[in-house]
């Protein structure tokens, strides 16, 4: 049974936390733009006259609750609709837990996949990098080979044209 390859995403920790706190910077601008957007939505309806504030939604239970009913001198139970109502809600108290959680939501979400798509960047960087310096020590034979689905593809390629040019100079770095 052939062992598993260990996966690391952190490869060059300073490049990729420099990108990915860029690319969450970049988010969460975005989202506080939008959440004042809404606050400004409402804050505007409120000076037009309108009072989103102070207006209540009343939501009613749909439930039933089980009464005992004598119908024709025979005791039965039967449900019928609950007509207790619960407190009324301000709209705003269900509108801004909401965006709340959606903006953390997406952060959370967004840092999982720029972590992710900063390491097609760094693992090649670091990959080639590496190869650079065993062709440095004078190491013959070297190239660069990434997976597929790495970035960078084309700079690879050129390194590796540089690298066979070099060997074939036979001409040694310096």
């Amino acid at each position: 049974m052939a062992a598993k390859k260990r996966k690391q995403i952190v490869i060059d920790k300073n490049f990729q936390y420099r990108m990915v706190s860029a690319f969450l910077f970049s988010i969460l601008a975005a989202l506080v733009i939008f959440s004042l957007l809404i606050a400004g939505y409402y804050w505007l309806s409120s000076m037009a006259g309108e009072n989103i504030f102070k207006e209540f939604i009343t939501i009613d239970r749909q439930v039933t609750r089980e009464t005992t009913v004598i119908e024709d001198g025979v005791e039965k139970v039967v449900k019928v609709p609950a007509t207790e109502s619960i407190m009324g809600v301000k709209r705003w108290e269900i509108v801004l837990p909401v965006i709340l959680v959606n903006n953390l939501v997406l952060m959370v979400v967004f840092s999982f996949l720029g972590l992710r798509y900063s390491h097609r960047i760094a693992g090649p960087v670091y990959r080639i990098s590496k190869d650079i310096d065993r062709v440095l020590q004078g190491e013959k034979g070297v190239r660069i080979k990434l997976r597929a689905k790495d970035r960078l593809q084309e700079l690879s390629i050129q390194v590796n044209r540089l690298i066979e040019q070099v060997e074939s100079s036979d001409g040694s770095p310096s």
